[in-house]
């Protein structure tokens, strides 16, 4: 879900609520930094819906490592043709079958970018990439973790930015 800020505006308010159920005294102090946060939000969300206006429809198709980017998608209009591990499951395994169509419709469908992920051997990713041919790439994303402070990805809004960034640039 924190691929779209709209829903993770959501979440804010829960930690908010939560917080304040806590720490009564602290509650007007945990409204106004949650309404400043759902603000960035909105922020963030509409900076990303001028990010992705820059790549033409059709070629707003993503393949990725996992299954990570479907709130995405839906939000940004993006299409999500397949996954190399056909799971929410990291550890999950894609069999023989399942890869060579995921090759087929990377060839077929003209995708140019296999989006993996930082923590995750981008191995079968590139073998994928590979096997389709023509000038498919890979790209990293910051997708279960952050990067360290004063990386690309120290926050969630750097993060957030950081992957539209990798994946306008990578689409356009």
């Amino acid at each position: 879900f924190w691929f779209d800020p709209i829903l993770v505006k959501h979440y804010v308010t829960r930690i908010e609520d939560g917080l304040a159920a806590v720490d009564p005294h602290g509650a007007a102090a945990y409204r106004e930094n949650a309404e400043a946060y759902r603000s960035k939000l909105d922020e963030l969300d509409a900076w990303i819906r001028e990010r992705v206006a820059e790549v033409p429809p059709g070629r707003r198709k993503l393949v990725t490592n996992h299954d990570t980017l479907g709130y995405f998608a839906g939000r940004y209009g993006f299409e999500v043709i397949g996954s190399v591990i056909p799971s929410f499951n990291p550890e999950a395994e894609s069999s023989a079958r399942q890869l060579a169509q995921l090759v087929r419709s990377v060839r077929e469908l003209g995708v140019s970018v296999v989006f993996t992920e930082t923590t995750f051997n981008p191995r079968l990713a590139e073998a994928v990439a590979r096997e389709a041919g023509g000038s498919v790439r890979v790209v990293a994303l910051y997708t279960d973790s952050l990067s360290g402070p004063g990386g690309p990805a120290a926050t969630y809004l750097d993060m957030m930015r950081h992957n539209v960034n990798s994946i306008v640039d990578a689409l356009k």
